[in-house]
């Protein structure tokens, strides 16, 4: 069992009579306020050091740190064109909207393993809504972990050895706020084909990633994800104040214009309620929050909500700069925003010289933060597999085994995979929405009532529960049927 103190705030059961004022010191057992005492860690006797200040500071960035990188995936490559089709106003009202809604999902898991006892997601799961629901969520959290790491090996491979647009457009463009398109890697043709690369990456740099056994261990891979995607917001800021400086910004728009859902009724709003699996995929962090609270030595939930919209914070103000910032300075914002970052677009606001460095800093940047992604969806992956196939907690050379034999599909699944934005849409329809939204509701409608809980929190916690619920299924249907009647207003 972990060794995480859980702080519950309320009452717990001791085996001493009640102190203070009407006691009955008959009484052979009693509930006792936990005021002052903190309970022990699970699984610890109760005469553990407490942790020093410092040192839960230190743990709770490292837990923010993980939680921020975790949002910060491939879901930003999307949100630029998403932008462009919504319009400044609707797509800026959809982040703020499912940041809120993310928030809610974090904050109902804190107090269901608060509630419990339990830091792992899938635990919590089974504790409150049973077998059925453990095993459905561990297959949502594999099928969508396994996706997400094919995903981003596959845009690694974009970015080193390119991508060709079918799309037309070409490699080059001779206009101001050109459109991008397909690109040439950072990597010259005497490196070896794209496999050849894939290999390489995965054997030299995610195999050592992946290979650590607590989320702690990555946190230092997180701090430069997180980083190097700053500096790409930085960057493309820059990039956007140069253009309106010089009067080069695209037109842009508050609200979606006529063109780009063509269609009325019940197609235009099912287009545009579809856009929302991509925000899911891109704020989904919940699979990780049980691994960053095992590396805590002590877990409260007011701790655990800071954590939560700190990350949240960075990770919305990087969304919406990259992604508004982007609008504006390109003609047509492409479905993967990375292939308008070309060498010649760039050279319509600044020197080739700098519209080079500019290139390869982009480049450069999201590809540490790809690299840093796969060991928090990997912990999550494994820990599901082995549960959902051996019912027991993942340790011993069971880890290894499953660590590298999932590598070595990840690998081959890259390797000829080439388009990414369907699947994306697919995975946020589903997993995405299960993990994200529904099981997370439905922990807050199932949780028992605590005697330190008012009617009005219990009633707000189960309507916030069923919001959640019905949010994730609406999101999960209109993608699905998007997928399978209508175009696609993303990459289409």
């Amino acid at each position: 069992m972990s060794a995480s103190r859980v702080e519950k705030e309320g009452v717990r059961f001791t085996d001493s009579p009640r102190r203070g004022p009407g006691a009955d010191p008959g009484a052979s057992a009693s509930y006792e306020p936990l005021l002052h005492e903190p309970p022990p860690p699970l699984g610890m006797p109760a005469d553990v050091a407490p942790v020093a200040p410092r040192a839960a500071r230190n743990e709770r960035l490292a837990a923010g740190v993980n939680m921020a990188k975790a949002i910060l995936g491939v879901g930003i490559l999307a949100l630029p064109r998403v932008v462009s089709l919504l319009g400044m106003g609707t797509a800026t009202i959809w982040l703020v909207f499912m940041a809120l809604l993310t928030y809610a999902s974090m904050h109902f898991l804190t107090k269901a393993s608060v509630r419990t006892g339990l830091l792992g997601y899938s635990d919590v799961v089974r504790e409150q809504l049973g077998l059925a629901g453990q095993v459905f969520l561990d297959i949502a959290v594999i099928v969508n972990g396994f996706g997400m790491m094919v995903i981003y090996l596959v845009i690694a491979g974009d970015i080193l050895v390119g991508n060709d647009d079918s799309s037309g457009g070409g490699n080059s463009l001779g206009k101001k706020g050109g459109e991008g398109g397909g690109s040439g890697g950072l990597l010259s043709p005497e490196c070896g084909d794209r496999r050849t690369v894939l290999a390489v990456i995965t054997l030299l740099l995610l195999a050592p990633l992946v290979s650590a056994t607590r989320t702690r261990a990555t946190t230092g891979a997180s701090a430069l994800g997180v980083t190097a995607i700053l500096i790409w917001s930085i960057a493309t800021l820059l990039l956007f104040l140069v253009a309106a400086s010089n009067g080069d910004l695209q037109p842009m728009h508050w609200w979606p214009e006529s063109k780009t859902f063509k269609s009325k009724g019940f197609e235009s709003a099912v287009q545009m309620v579809a856009v929302l699996p991509v925000l899911t995929i891109a704020y989904m962090c919940q699979m990780s929050m049980g691994h960053a609270m095992r590396d805590l030595s002590y877990i409260r939930e007011g701790q655990m909500d800071k954590v939560s919209s700190v990350a949240l914070t960075i990770s919305t103000t990087a969304f919406l700069i990259i992604s508004v910032c982007s609008y504006g300075l390109f003609e047509r914002v492409q479905p993967d925003v990375l292939r308008n970052f070309t060498v010649d677009a760039l050279t319509a606001f600044v020197w080739t010289r700098l519209a080079q460095a500019v290139f390869m800093l982009v480049r450069l940047s999201f590809l540490v933060s790809l690299l840093a992604s796969f060991p928090l969806h990997m912990h999550p992956f494994r820990d599901s597999l082995w549960m959902l196939l051996f019912r027991q907690t993942l340790q011993g050379p069971g880890f290894w085994l499953v660590t590298y034999l999932a590598l070595f599909g990840v690998y081959w699944a890259a390797a000829y995979i080439t388009s990414i934005w369907e699947p994306l849409i697919i995975l946020g329809s589903t997993a995405g929405v299960l993990i994200a939204f529904i099981f997370p509701g439905l922990l807050a409608a199932s949780l028992e009532e605590e005697l330190t809980e008012s009617t009005a929190m219990r009633r707000t916690r189960g309507v916030g529960g069923a919001l959640l619920v019905l949010v994730g299924l609406v999101i999960g249907v209109a993608g699905i049927v998007r997928v399978i009647f209508y175009r696609d207003p993303i990459g289409g």
